[in-house]
């Protein structure tokens, strides 16, 4: 039989070690919801759009002209020493040779940063990576200096590199 004793000595024993147990297992409770709450320290990063990731390849550097077709036709001869270096949203050349102004503007036409578009209207498929550049273009103009032609119209391809 359980004396008052007794009772009273086993309320004073759960008193002492379940109720510091109990009081440490709620201010664990509160400190994880407050932490839950918190997010994480603030709103994530944006996430790059894929004119962002194309912006930043064209930007990063001085590209110079590998090789030149139009309509399937090697013509890099016809264009050598053309580099072209974009800022984000402009450009300048060297030995555009009438086919690419020496500074202007350009914008993209798409969502996904495959098409730019120069502000003397001329759209542009861009392939880019780190280290190459290939713009495809469809160019009208045969322009004259000298007695010899500058530049010369149809399909171009024109691959870069840095």
């Amino acid at each position: 039989m359980i004396t008052s004793m007794n009772t009273s000595t086993m309320k004073k024993r759960i008193y002492t070690t379940a109720f510091p147990t109990l009081m440490a297992s709620l201010a664990t409770l509160i400190l994880l919801v407050q932490l839950a709450a918190c997010g994480g320290g603030g709103d994530p990063a944006p996430t790059p759009s894929a004119q962002d990731g194309v912006k930043a390849k064209l930007t990063s550097g001085k590209w110079n002209m590998q090789t030149a077709q139009v309509d399937g036709v090697d013509k890099t001869a016809t264009y050598s020493g053309l580099s072209v270096t974009f800022s984000a949203s402009g450009y300048t050349t060297t030995n555009g040779k009438g086919l690419w102004p020496a500074s202007g503007g350009w914008s993209f036409v798409d969502t996904e940063g495959k098409k730019i578009k120069r502000e003397d209207g001329t759209e542009m498929t861009v392939e880019v990576t780190d280290t190459s550049l290939k713009l495809s273009f469809n160019w009208t103009k045969a322009t004259i200096g000298g007695g010899r032609a500058e530049s010369l119209p149809g399909q171009h391809v024109l691959s870069f590199a840095k």
